[in-house]
């Protein structure tokens, strides 16, 4: 049971400023090998769709899924990492220290964030996960990741917004 969320929201502002200074490399789509996609269960029937074309493209699909309540928790066959807000949470919101340890050590070339902006202990892991290339739905005015993606007024479907993300993805070389 989560009695505030002021500590971690207090927290994720600090990293949300600071994540400007971490390191960035951007990697042309066919360098990425290890993709981390972060999604909440409610958009899993989307995401799963998107998850099956980047593993036809021959990419090692890592996934993190922020769930509120066990109910929620949708059944699949794909390895992913859980984060249930009613079990794997202490009492201040923040991720529990083995979550956040699985978390981080998921290999990622690339994290696609497609959690909502509710889901704070999924963003405050996101920000501290040592991966160079994050990408994602722009939802504030700060830089958190390398590649946003800024939805359509009227369009913001999941679908919608990877086929976007994945044509900047592929757009973009190397040197």
């Amino acid at each position: 049971m989560i009695l505030t969320n002021y500590f971690l929201k207090k927290e994720i502002r600090k990293l949300t400023d600071k994540a400007f200074e971490r390191p960035h490399q951007y990697r042309s789509f066919k360098e990425i090998k290890n993709i981390l996609f972060i999604c909440d269960t409610k958009d899993w029937n989307v995401v799963r769709t998107c998850i099956e074309k980047l593993r036809s493209m021959n990419k090692t699909i890592n996934t993190a899924i922020y769930s509120p309540t066990e109910k929620d928790v949708p059944t699949w066959y794909s390895n992913y990492l859980l984060l249930r807000a009613d079990k794997d949470v202490n009492v201040w919101g923040f991720p529990e220290k083995y979550i956040r340890n699985q978390f981080y050590s998921l290999p990622a070339d690339l994290i696609i964030d497609f959690s909502d902006e509710n889901s704070l202990p999924m963003r405050y892991m996101l920000l501290q996960h040592p991966s160079t290339f994050k990408s994602g739905i722009k939802r504030c005015e700060n830089p958190v990741y390398d590649l946003s993606i800024i939805p359509p007024e009227k369009n913001d479907d999941l679908r919608y917004l990877f086929e976007q993300l994945l044509n900047y993805l592929q757009s973009i070389t190397s040197k």
